[in-house]
């Protein structure tokens, strides 16, 4: 048997700090999108804003690998079971690839149909439809990608992720301003098109297959992990997997298609500046703050499980409440970023004042839900780390649900506007913060967790 992970606060955030700038270097790559895309006019930014939420929902598919495994490595990892865990590693593995490919063809073959479901306008429409289609020839790696961080994470490794993500973000970076633009020299960079929102699609794919290769490859030689050595798989094998990944994966697909029809029955009432707004701060305000409360909240899951495989309760308990204090520093943190640089980071992504005024709306409203997004994640990730996600299922499913007639209420009945979709979100969020937290309070694993 392996010795329990430590928890104390330390050990905690040295443990976290890796998987924390994991978490935001992966972010970068819809802050990167929404930087480079501003040259092809603002019909591209409110485009991906629309884009963001189907991603989600594609994430919520691959996510049934990832939760599933997540539980099942952690806990194999405590207890120094090397077989089990490198057949769990294998499993996870077939199960994200089968995945990956299933959502590439949907994707691609709907991409004409979801823009027109969504009622786009019609400016929109064709950037939405170049993005949808060339990001879902790349789903199988995007399947992998934040599969194979996260087994690293699971094991008790959260250094490789980190330098996985920092490289794929880097070539992404690289690769965005070659793919989207005809580039020249001097003052002019920017000479055309190439590939416009498909080449931004074609670069996080490609920058995300690198990360997966090299991940692949340090799993073999670094772990030992002969992933590819998984043979005649039965179904039974897979549904522990299943059992546990679809309830929380479930949940993020709720998420994303309440978002859906935000965008098709509430922000077709507003000005399209206000999908703008949505898409800015979506990507690069909470796109950059969530990945601090999520890095946190993966990093205590994986400790959580390491220490119930290795029979130790009382620092499982101890993980779970220095997560919640780390998580309440950072969210007020970003409450401040918030509502004091707001104004400032708003014009660092568009020049076209109705959206900048929009998306300062949706910052200035979010500041006062950070620190409930923050515990949110940590409650939630601690389940995932039990291995109890049919809770994940019945906290968010109705409290997403809740956001669609409530936003319509505020926005278009009471003629709030956006600022009627940014309260609803608030509202929501403080309200499962609150149910995840009792849900963890009444695990029979964790009954004495410390307040």
């Amino acid at each position: 048997m392996e010795r329990a992970a430590p928890a104390d606060a330390r050990s905690l955030l040295r443990f976290a700090w890796p998987s924390i700038l994991s978490f935001v270097a992966g972010s970068l790559f819809r802050v990167n999108d929404q930087f480079w895309v501003q040259h092809l006019g603002a019909s591209a930014q409110e485009a991906l804003g629309a884009v963001t939420f189907l991603l989600i929902f594609d994430f919520a598919a691959y996510f049934v690998a990832i939760a599933g495994s997540m539980s099942l490595i952690s806990r194999a990892s405590g207890a120094g079971d090397r077989a089990e865990r490198d057949a769990v590693v294998g499993r996870a593995l077939l199960v994200g690839a089968a995945i990956g490919v299933l959502v590439g063809a949907l994707g691609f073959l709907c991409a004409e149909p979801l823009a027109a479901a969504l009622e786009l306008a019609p400016e929109q429409r064709e950037p939405f439809i170049a993005y949808t289609r060339a990001v879902h020839l790349w789903s199988p790696l995007l399947a992998l990608a934040p599969l194979v961080s996260n087994i690293f994470l699971s094991m008790g490794d959260s250094r490789t992720p980190l330098l996985l993500q920092v490289g794929a973000v880097a070539s992404n970076f690289v690769l965005n301003p070659l793919f989207i633009y005809e580039l020249g020299l001097g003052d002019g960079l920017i000479q055309g098109e190439r590939w416009g929102m498909a080449g931004a699609a074609h670069a996080s794919g490609a920058s995300r297959g690198l990360a997966v290769g090299v991940g692949l490859t340090l799993l073999a030689a670094r772990w030992g992990i002969h992933w590819w050595r998984v043979r005649q798989v039965r179904l039974r094998d897979l549904t522990p997997i299943l059992r546990t990944g679809i309830p929380s994966a479930g949940s993020i697909a709720v998420y994303s298609i309440v978002y859906a029809f935000i965008v098709k029955l509430v922000f077709s009432e507003l000005p399209p500046a206000a999908l703008g707004g949505l898409s800015i701060g979506f990507n690069a305000f909470e796109g950059v703050a969530f990945p601090f409360y999520l890095g946190v909240a993966v990093a205590s899951a994986s400790v959580v499980g390491r220490n119930l495989g290795a029979g130790d309760l009382a620092q499982a308990r101890l993980a779970i409440h220095n997560s919640r204090k780390i998580a309440a520093v950072l969210g007020l943190v970003f409450t401040g970023v918030f509502a004091g640089l707001g104004p400032w980071l708003v014009r660092l992504f568009t020049a076209d004042p109705a959206v900048q005024d929009q998306a300062l709306s949706y910052v200035s409203v979010l500041a006062f839900s950070q620190l409930f997004v923050a515990l949110e994640a940590v409650e939630e990730k601690v389940l995932l780390g039990v291995g109890r996600t049919r809770p994940i299922f019945w906290v968010s499913v109705p409290g997403n649900l809740m956001r669609l007639p409530l936003a319509w209420l505020l926005a278009v009945h009471y003629g709030l506007g956006a600022a009627g979709v940014w309260w609803t979100i608030n509202l929501s969020t403080l309200l499962k913060a609150a149910a995840f937290h009792l849900q963890v309070r009444r695990l029979d694993e964790l009954r004495a967790v410390p307040d």
